[in-house]
């Protein structure tokens, strides 16, 4: 067996379970150990079992060497159960790692399904959509499916993992694409098994800011119809939809105009305001440039990364007045690490220009002076109640080199044209039509220019928004503003 594979996932301490039932028939899951006699799983795996057997090792359980466990305590509602084994027994443990899961990390888990008999089946995936934000949820976060194996039984209750930490667990396929998780930090905020853990001694890792949540926002006009991660960059299909057949171009422009305080008020502007929220509001409109198109991509963008990955706004608004360019500048805690999110968008009228002006933007705004510039300005934006503050008064440190300021830089693109996908509008084939203008997009983008050694310093995210006419939603916005 591959040592380093060994190694990367904690395959030696990741093991088979099997429940035997009252019928007499079994079921058979994942675990892993938590500590020298606690194992962690699902609890649709054991719950109902008069017996439990755990086997350390696919050997094992080919010749059939099992230990017995006990289900020391189990919530049906998180489907989580612990385990209890002989002390001792187990030779080595993961480490439980209380963290917010964000969009699009890759992460790492190891299990057991049937259709690989008895072998372990590492995979490495992505988050793919995350539900911290909802009070009333079934899981946590869900995690894309890997071209290594097509049917998950078996591998409920295997350890999720970023770094060789345990983040969550996996519990259910859904359909060919999903596959759900509840995190580590939902599980411990179950009293029962936190008091469990505690009284074990096992050490809790504990994110940073854990318990800081991004400011609040306004409800999104968007949907993501597509979350295309097959290739680089990701991409994200942006949908507003239609009732019967009509492009809701009027929800859109009311959802946003709510939308103009987050987007052109800094937290502290907001918070050195003295008067009513319609004062506000006017103060707001007349720091938004309706007037320029270029504008409306950058707030798109802004409400686009707000809602999908929570992020902090910063500063917004033109960042270089000679140049035009409008590129808002966000940051995320992503584990213990503060990335800088630094935006590109583009507005035109057809996806070749647009492709091209992102193109521009973004080597424009990445390249050593522009970066320099931003982080000094950034600087006075900074709110003292924001986590991981140190690290971001860390970005305007002149006497650190530019690259040893951030932990990393993450460049999202939204890019908007005007596009038959909309004007030609046919229900049945739209998604399709849709992701074909991506992949057109995407080429576009891959053979446009972008700096090919900066690909390897930064992360690039896309969002891609096909209008009917993007001087049209322009206006429309404009008059909603104004009314």
């Amino acid at each position: 067996m591959n040592k380093r594979v060994i190694e990367e996932f904690k395959v030696e301490s990741i093991y088979i379970v099997e429940a035997l039932l009252s019928n007499a028939v079994s079921k058979r899951g994942t675990c892993f150990s938590i500590s020298g006699n606690l194992i962690l799983t699902a609890n649709h795996v054991v719950e109902e079992a008069t017996s439990l057997k755990v086997y350390l090792s696919s050997d094992a359980y080919a010749e059939g060497d099992s230990i017995d466990a006990t289900c020391l305590y189990s919530n049906a509602q998180i489907d989580v159960a612990i385990l209890k084994v002989e002390d001792s027994i187990t030779s080595s443990s993961i480490d439980l790692y209380r963290t917010t899961v964000n969009l699009d990390n890759e992460v790492k888990s190891c299990g057991y399904p049937i259709e690989k008999e008895h072998y372990h089946a590492p995979i490495t995936v992505k988050v793919t959509n995350t539900f911290a934000h909802m009070t009333s949820k079934e899981w946590s976060f869900e995690i894309s499916q890997s071209n290594t194996v097509s049917q998950y039984k078996g591998m409920s209750g295997s350890p999720i993992m970023y770094d060789g930490k345990c983040i969550g667990i996996l519990l259910v396929q859904q359909g060919n694409n999903t596959l759900y998780s509840v995190s580590t930090n939902d599980l411990l905020n179950d009293q029962s098994i936190h008091e469990i853990v505690e009284s074990a001694g096992i050490q809790i890792i504990a994110q940073e800011g854990i318990e800081y949540k991004a400011p609040s926002h306004p409800t999104s006009p968007f949907s993501y119809c597509i979350n295309c991660i097959s290739d680089v960059p990701n991409f994200k299909g942006v949908d507003i939809g239609f009732t019967f057949e009509k492009w809701n171009m009027t929800n859109f422009t009311e959802a946003v105009y709510d939308w103009i305080i987050d987007y052109s008020l800094s937290h502290k502007d907001r918070a050195n305001f003295k008067g009513n929220p319609r004062s506000l509001f006017k103060y707001a409109r007349a720091n938004y440039p309706a007037s320029v198109l270029n504008a409306l991509g950058d707030l798109c963008l802004h409400i686009s990364i707000r809602e999908s990955y929570s992020t902090i706004p910063i500063m917004n608004r033109m960042f270089d007045q000679n140049n035009k360019t409008f590129s808002c500048t966000h940051a995320i805690l992503n584990f213990d690490n503060i990335e800088l999110w630094i935006g590109a968008s583009s507005v035109s009228t057809s996806i070749e220009e647009a492709v091209n002006q992102a193109v521009d933007n973004v080597n424009y705004i990445s390249n050593l002076q522009s970066l320099q510039t931003r982080l000094y300005a950034l600087t006075s934006e900074i709110d003292p109640s924001w986590p991981h503050k140190e690290k971001l008064e860390r970005l305007a440190d002149y006497r650190l080199a530019i690259d040893k300021r951030f932990d990393k830089i993450v460049i999202p693109i939204f890019i908007m044209h005007d596009s038959e996908l909309i004007n030609d509008y046919d229900k049945h084939d739209f998604l399709n039509a849709f992701e074909a203008k991506i992949q057109e997009c995407r080429g576009l983008l891959q053979i446009g220019g972008i700096n090919q050694e900066l690909i390897s310093l930064i992360d690039l995210k896309v969002f891609y928004f096909p209008v009917s006419s993007v001087n049209q939603l322009n206006d429309s916005l404009v008059e909603e503003l104004n009314s």
